[in-house]
């Protein structure tokens, strides 16, 4: 709540237009900082460069400008919370087939954004604007005496209230197929104890759903208390409440008196024994676009183009067209790395997606596609 000598009449009165400060006022902060969980959003983008962000960068573009709003209702989510508002999606303006540059790529790039989502190949790394934090484990905070450490991307690793961190910067995302629903785990839900990882959001889809796309996340890596009796995720008091406070944790620094308070106040019984578990959150990539000629080029992910044959394994070569320069023209990375971008393990990488690992038996070049196959390798790869 506002302080007491704040006029909310005039404030009332005042009421502006939306602009990329006031949105990012709150969700550039997500998680209690700057860049803290959102790997695509950060004050970088109140004035972003065209390659940091294509959209807001390259065409000055608002908030609102995607997320339209009617009736105070704001279209667009997150991966964490339910659609309540409405969807917004790249295709409500680029349409289904989004390729029409004329040139010999268009037909094979359109047939690919049935099967991957738009970010895949126009924002191959996350947080490059930015660093962000990747890895929280509560289980270490309270350490007063521990002096944070400063990573490469002057990040510190520490803070006693919170614990220990990891980050990163212009990080390859974790690819899942996506279907445009999500698991959640919602306070009170029962979660697997006995589970390596927990997965309080993860993403519904299947190779062999045709309305399942690739779709890039940021994976929230932590680790979190659970109600070893109970099996749900505890939710501790924190924030003193006043000087008197005797059970907020940044106080008092006692675990069992704040799971207990902090249970209390949502309505939940805590059984008075816990377990630090580990935790993940798939948070889709959607902002922090990069122009179509920085995307990912095709030799990127398909490793069997790297070689002297690439499309001309199906297309005739009388065409004087250079299909080596077409299969390679994308992401330069090395260009990156000379602006300070932590990519130097990306330059010439050419198995960008881990097929396997999303249900293929290799490159779908040369294995086929989930729906069909492609005439190209067969006889070397029986």
């Amino acid at each position: 709540m506002p302080t007491k000598d704040v006029d909310l009449n005039f404030v009332a009165e005042n009421v502006g237009h939306s602009s990329r400060a006031s949105c990012g006022s709150c969700h550039f902060n997500g998680g209690g900082g700057d860049a803290i969980k959102h790997a695509d959003m950060s004050r970088q983008l109140l004035e972003p460069s065209r390659s940091c962000d294509v959209h807001m960068g390259g065409y000055d573009f608002s908030c609102t400008q995607c997320h339209k709003t009617r009736n105070h209702k704001i279209a667009g989510r997150s991966s964490s919370v339910p659609v309540a508002e409405g969807k917004v999606s790249c295709e409500q303006c680029h349409s289904g087939s989004p390729h029409y540059s004329g040139g010999l790529l268009d037909h094979h790039l359109n047939n690919h954004s049935k099967t991957l989502d738009c970010n895949v190949c126009h924002s191959p790394v996350f947080a490059k604007c930015k660093p962000t934090k990747t890895w929280w484990d509560w289980s270490k905070a309270g350490d007063k005496k521990r002096k944070p450490q400063k990573d490469k991307y002057g990040k510190p690793d520490y803070n006693w209230k919170k614990g220990e961190f990891k980050w990163e910067e212009s990080a390859v995302p974790d690819y899942a197929w996506d279907s445009g629903y999500m698991n959640r785990v919602l306070m009170g839900d029962k979660v697997d104890i006995n589970a390596d990882v927990i997965n309080l959001t993860e993403p519904v889809g299947s190779i062999n759903d045709p309305n399942s796309k690739i779709t890039p996340f940021k994976i929230m890596k932590g680790i979190q208390p659970v109600d070893a009796d109970h099996d749900h995720i505890i939710i501790p008091h924190l924030f003193p409440r006043n000087k008197d406070d005797t059970t907020a944790y940044w106080k008092n620094l006692d675990w069992e008196k704040s799971f207990q308070d902090g249970m209390n106040a949502v309505g939940l019984e805590y059984s008075g024994s816990y377990k630090w578990k580990e935790t993940w959150m798939y948070w889709r990539l959607e902002h922090e676009v990069m122009p179509a000629n920085m995307a990912l080029s095709c030799v990127q992910c398909h490793e069997s183009l790297k070689g002297e044959q690439t499309c001309n394994r199906c297309h005739q070569d009388n065409r004087k067209v250079d299909f080596k320069q077409i299969a390679h023209k994308g992401t330069d990375f090395s260009y990156m790395k000379s602006k300070g971008r932590d990519v130097g393990h990306l330059i010439e990488k050419t198995d960008y997606i881990d097929f396997k690992a999303l249900g293929y038996k290799g490159d779908p070049i040369i294995y086929g596609g989930r729906f069909k196959k492609l005439p190209m390798g067969y006889k070397q790869h029986k």
